[in-house]
């Protein structure tokens, strides 16, 4: 569906799932609704007929997930990226892409900064 054309980090993740409000309730104990990446896709894409049931797994760009295959552990780290780190993308066909940024606050390293992207046709 797209191409890889450079990337400054090559460190990505595909096994998580956007997180959700039952994630950030779940794993982060927040009482308060918090609707994740998951529901910002959600209220995205929906103007393109795309329901939650729709939304696959996500290509995570930076975030830094290790499996610990001896104890059965996932873990995410605090992403490898640094600032001016990019990673450059060829659609090989028409795309409906939804992009937000990652509000957990492990895969932030606790810190919530501005995520700059730039689309060209």
């Amino acid at each position: 569906m797209f191409r890889i054309i450079e990337d400054t980090v090559g460190r990505h993740d595909f096994l998580l799932t956007p997180c959700s409000a039952d994630t950030f309730r779940i794993i982060y104990g927040h009482t308060e609704p918090h609707q994740g990446c998951f529901g910002n896709l959600c209220n995205s894409l929906k103007e393109y007929g795309i329901e939650p049931d729709d939304i696959p797994g996500s290509f995570n760009i930076f975030m830094h997930v290790t499996v610990n295959s001896e104890i059965g552990k996932i873990d995410v780290l605090p992403p490898k990226s640094k600032a001016g780190d990019f990673i450059v993308l060829e659609a090989e066909m028409d795309l409906i892409v939804g992009l937000t940024a990652c509000s957990a606050e492990m895969s932030n390293n606790y810190a919530f900064k501005p995520i700059g992207y730039l689309i060209e046709t």
